[in-house]
């Protein structure tokens, strides 16, 4: 059952003040390899052949009959570009052995990270995963459960955003007209890689102090001793102590069984972690790519698909149907 994702944020806030927290642990690198407002303009000297890369996560072989056509869309859409799976390593060494893959670069990581969606959560908001990409302006997300439509990446990399996916809705189950809550989704999303570099080097206060510092359930029947608490709470938070993207990742490493949900964390926490990071608004991320409600989705841009979606299958998967590449 999916929970509401406004309940996932407030769920996370009160787990850490729990002590049930919120660096995930230093990732080694892999060494497979074969063969808001206005967005910031793109240097001049950008290389159109580093200029972006296409990531897709890799859990088991052989895909699914699902993932071959997300597969077989990747490539015969985007197969221009430099393309690479990451995975646990000895999955990618069976891929190397099979050569169906060929086209791909590999970039390996720890296995735990690859066994559930917790896990591959966690992986995304790692320092070492986008220095695994520092060569490249842009990193393009696209999970097995994503369908691409176009050629046109290099177009929405010229856009100069730091984050841009799908809108994530109100009530996409039966109201969708409620409107966007939030961009965007992570599973078909592009990051500029030194942005997400920047933010998870942050030392920036990840949290109001003043409003994570009442967060507390403890003396709620003694209110001296309340005031005194939530107090002492919001001193140490405004001075770093459990309040930083550095302390936030390493908890989740220590608790994986935390429920945490990384594209939750680039659409709502990266900004404060660094101001000037841009993510598209929903008006422009709607051309981008659809998950929830697609139908709706569908009219709001004018009748035309977007770049790609995620989640086809899932999301009324007959009204993707007609667009699939047999």
């Amino acid at each position: 059952m999916m929970l509401p994702r406004s309940n996932v944020v407030e769920a996370s806030a009160i787990a850490a003040d729990r002590g049930a927290p919120q660096r995930i642990g230093e990732v080694s690198r892999g060494k497979l390899s074969m063969a808001k407002g206005e967005p910031r303009r793109l240097t001049t000297s950008t290389q159109p052949r580093r200029l972006v890369a296409i990531v897709t996560p890799l859990y088991r072989l052989p895909l699914a009959e699902d993932e071959k056509v997300s597969m077989r869309h990747l490539r015969e859409y985007l197969g221009q570009y430099d393309k690479f799976l990451v995975g646990p390593e000895e999955l990618l060494h069976k891929t190397s052995e099979e050569g169906e893959y060929s086209d791909f670069a590999l970039r390996a990581f720890p296995g735990r990270y690859f066994e559930s969606v917790q896990g591959y959560s966690r992986l995304l908001v790692t320092e070492d995963f986008y220095r695994a990409f520092s060569e490249y302006e842009y990193i393009l997300i696209y999970q097995l459960d994503c369908l691409v439509f176009s050629k046109d990446l290099e177009v929405w990399c010229r856009q100069g955003w730091d984050y841009v996916g799908a809108p994530l809705f109100k009530d996409y189950r039966d109201d969708p007209t409620a409107g966007p809550w939030v961009v965007g989704n992570g599973g078909l999303s592009l990051r500029r890689v030194a942005s997400a570099r920047e933010v998870l080097a942050s030392r920036r206060l990840l949290d109001d102090p003043k409003e994570r510092g009442a967060k507390t359930q403890r003396f709620s029947s003694a209110p001296f001793l309340r005031r005194t608490l939530v107090a002492v709470r919001t001193f140490l938070l405004e001075r770093g102590f459990h309040n930083t993207v550095g302390w936030f990742v390493r908890e989740l490493e220590k608790h994986p069984d935390i429920y945490f949900q990384e594209d939750l964390f680039w659409a709502l926490r990266a900004s404060r972690l660094m101001p000037e990071f841009n993510i598209a608004p929903p008006e422009q991320a709607l051309g981008f790519s659809f998950e929830m409600a697609p139908r709706y989705c569908y009219q709001a841009n004018s009748g035309r698909l977007p770049f790609g979606c995620h989640a086809w299958a899932k999301h009324d998967r007959e009204f993707w149907e007609p667009f699939l590449l047999k």
